[in-house]
């Protein structure tokens, strides 16, 4: 589906950085919006065991649970960001596995402690497919409507460009590889001993490994503006080899919404079709 939606291209840069452009071959429409809630819902909580927790249940348990237990609410501001922020981060993922081919280790959204509020940490990582990792990637993701704007406090007010290289960078300095331990204690605790033992080394042994960073930059087609990249080159990159994923959405926050607008019929489906 995802590839009938969005083409991936590599463009010729004269930056510091890698550049892809990912566009619309055609404009979302209702199949879109179907694709997109489905892998939202299962981006929350795997589905096995959606069907272990809601057996026997009516559709009205079912909606129920997904407002009150799975999504982030829709009352305020900070909620419609959480919401934003979530659905490109959804987004980034499946382009990552399709058109990157790479493996992505979990849904991170599933472990939120709090439904209402972004995880914290580097967006996304993912490694080479295969029985040996070689190469790891650390992404951090931005989803604006309109990233012409400013942001952060005066007078340290950046590009979001800017601020994301800037997150990813802070991630990369600290002295621990927090994602892979973490990811070692979860496969350990899963009984996957092969898989945890592989974390456990990029934790002990980071040196044997390439290091890619990449920014993602979820933004409304018509808000384009090429100096949220000429900032971005103009600074002092700490992230080597740096790359820089643009993805253009026509209307993009219709699209964020309509996805969100009774995304529970999701779930109803997939279990009625189970």
């Amino acid at each position: 589906m995802i590839n009938n939606w969005l083409e991936h291209n590599e463009q010729v840069s004269s930056y510091s950085f890698r550049s892809i452009y990912v566009g619309e071959k055609a404009k979302s429409d209702n199949g879109t919006i179907e694709f997109l809630q489905e892998k939202i819902i299962t981006s929350y909580r795997n589905f096995d065991f959606y069907k272990f927790y809601l057996e026997n249940s009516s559709e009205s348990d079912i909606r129920n649970f997904v407002l009150n237990q799975v999504i982030p609410a829709n009352i305020t501001q900070f909620d419609k960001n959480v919401r934003q922020g979530d659905w490109g981060e959804i987004l980034s993922a499946l382009i990552v596995a399709y058109f990157q081919d790479l493996e992505v280790p979990i849904n991170k959204l599933q472990w939120k402690l709090n439904k209402d509020k972004a995880v914290f940490g580097t967006d996304l990582f993912a490694y080479n497919k295969g029985d040996k990792i070689t190469d790891v990637y650390y992404y951090e993701i931005k989803t604006r409507l309109n990233p012409k704007n400013k942001e952060g406090k005066a007078p340290n007010r950046n590009y979001i460009t800017v601020i994301a290289h800037n997150s990813l960078a802070k991630d990369e300095s600290a002295p621990t590889e927090s994602i892979a331990e973490f990811l070692s204690r979860l496969f350990f605790e899963m009984g996957k001993l092969n898989e945890a033992k592989k974390f456990k080394d990029i934790v002990k042994n980071p040196q044997n490994y390439k290091r890619n960073f990449e920014l993602f930059f979820i933004i409304d087609r018509d808000n384009f503006d090429i100096k949220i990249l000429d900032e971005l080159n103009a600074l002092p990159s700490q992230l080597d080899p740096l790359k820089v994923t643009l993805i253009f959405i026509e209307d993009l926050q219709l699209l964020v919404e309509n996805t969100w607008n009774d995304i529970e019929s999701a779930l109803v489906k997939l279990l009625k079709d189970e």
